[in-house]
């Protein structure tokens, strides 16, 4: 396995490998020496008595008192443990990797006053798959992700639980059995721990992640609907969105025909000359969707590679410069933007679903095959729309809103982790819907003999084998949820391409 180096631009497959434990991080020569040296500036400037924020100050609406030179390790460590006040269910493990690696990301630019000795203990977590118990819940997304961090930062000092190799252990635990002990925060080290953007990241990443294999997952979906439908190919002709040639769009009109491709529905000789909008303008949806996140990656990219924490040391001055680069607004207004494009993914699938079951374009009302006697997919819809409606809710901005905190020292906060946390649950909720639709899909053309083309009846034969068709009505929740674990473990197209 080749590692990854920290300070290399990465693109979202290498991201998507840190998620599942798949990469080994390191820290390059040159940027171990750059982090020393930053070390070395800081602690000449505290030998010098120079009175930087957090370094030995103390916090928030505290920072104009000062800490004497004795107290600067104790004032780090209280630092993790007061700020530790996070609540909620705990982030997932894929999300609590990307939080690692991001943060030692951060470090390893050098600007942060750190030790390469810390950087290394975190490294270890990573290594070895350590993962600290870290409640979703209680960053304003402005003075950096406060408590996520602090949660994420207590395995380093010994306190809190890490889950490893499948045990739950106490992080005193973890450092004996490796022969190694816990950390001892010097001047700065806490604050440069907990200041920064890295629980908004990783919730973004592991977002990104998410809707890249939706992106593909939507244009499958949706081109089975529509051959299930017996749409009309026209809307998706090459020379058609040579017109209006947004990227995405003009994406999705190819993945499209490439999905239709050999389909013996897929012709102009039909009666009718118009689809309903949710087939037609398919390329429109979900390619405007596509290129937000397109934008929305290149800022999340943009941010795995910055200093977010907070002061800013620089080597050559020697100077520290209190900043706001925790600030997260830049991920909170985009991630508000992409949970409007990533519920617009769920919103036109159900139109389709819907489609689908009324009873239209030779099909059987609902898909059942005796109608009456049974319900068939009608309350899938009705699921379908909840989610939905669930999403509208969810895909509210959180950035438009903002609450004052530290004795009005940070009065004006982000949100983005409300917003970050959202888009993730939007994400899922869209993950579910297109699995209705999927299995809405499959159903509709076997009721109708429709035959989906290669591709799609090869996709189809394999979800088949997971989950057998039914003459008749069937445990709806059962099969809605084979539907969701095909989706979610069927390989489609690589994630670099998606956006």
């Amino acid at each position: 396995m080749n590692a990854l180096n920290l300070t290399a631009e990465w693109t979202l497959s290498h991201w998507q490998r840190v998620a599942l434990g798949d990469a080994q991080l390191q820290l390059a020569q040159a940027d171990r020496e750059a982090v020393a040296a930053n070390r070395l500036v800081l602690d000449r400037g505290v030998e010098e008595g120079r009175i930087v924020y957090g370094v030995n100050t103390g916090f928030g609406a505290l920072c104009t008192t000062a800490v004497e030179r004795q107290d600067l390790q104790k004032l780090q460590r209280n630092l993790i443990i007061s700020h530790a006040a996070g609540s909620g269910p705990l982030a997932e493990p894929a999300i609590v990797r990307l939080m690692l690696a991001a943060k030692a990301r951060n470090l390893a630019l050098g600007h942060s006053g750190v030790r390469p000795e810390l950087l290394d203990a975190l490294l270890v977590l990573v290594q070895e798959d350590a993962l600290p118990e870290v409640p979703i819940m209680g960053s304003l997304g402005a003075s950096g992700d406060l408590a996520p961090l602090a949660h994420l930062s207590l395995a380093l000092i010994g306190e809190g639980f890490v889950h490893h190799r499948g045990q739950r252990k106490s992080a005193t635990q973890f450092w004996a059995e490796l022969g190694l002990t816990p950390q001892v925060l010097e001047a700065k080290e806490g604050l440069a721990l907990i200041n920064g953007t890295q629980f908004m990241q990783a919730v973004g990443f592991a977002s990104a992640i998410k809707a890249a294999a939706i992106a593909h997952w939507a244009d499958a979906v949706g081109t089975a609907s529509l051959l299930a439908y017996d749409g009309m190919p026209s809307p998706f002709e090459e020379r058609v969105h040579a017109l209006r040639p947004h990227h995405g769009q003009v994406a999705v009109a190819r993945s499209v025909r490439t999905w239709a491709e050999g389909s013996p529905g897929w012709h102009y000789g039909k009666a009718h000359v118009q689809d309903p909008y949710s087939f037609r303008c398919m390329p429109q949806v979900h390619g405007a969707s596509r290129d937000a996140w397109s934008h929305a990656l290149g800022v999340l990219r943009t941010e795995s590679c910055s200093v977010t924490d907070n002061p800013l040391i620089f080597t050559d001055s020697g100077d520290g410069v209190s900043a706001g680069h925790f600030h997260g607004q830049p991920l909170a207004l985009v991630f508000d933007y992409v949970k409007i494009a990533s519920a617009e993914w769920g919103s036109i699938s159900e139109r389709r679903i819907n489609q689908l079951c009324l009873g239209k374009r030779g099909l059987p009302m609902f898909l059942a095959a005796d109608s009456g006697v049974e319900s068939g997919l009608m309350i899938v819809q009705y699921a379908a729309a909840a989610l939905v409606s669930r999403n509208k809710q969810r895909a509210t901005p959180a950035s438009a809103d903002s609450i004052d905190s530290s004795a009005g020292q940070e009065d004006h906060v982000s949100m983005g982790a409300n917003a970050a946390t959202d888009l993730y649950e939007v994400l899922g909720n869209v993950e579910r819907i297109l699995a209705m639709e999927w299995l809405c899909a499959v159903q509709a053309s076997e009721r109708s003999d429709r035959n989906l083309g290669p591709k799609l009846e090869a996709f189809k034969a394999s979800f088949r084998r997971e989950f057998a068709a039914s003459p008749g009505d069937y445990y709806a929740h059962e099969a809605m949820e084979a539907a969701l674990h095909f989706v979610q473990t069927q390989a489609m197209g690589g994630l670099d391409e998606a956006f």
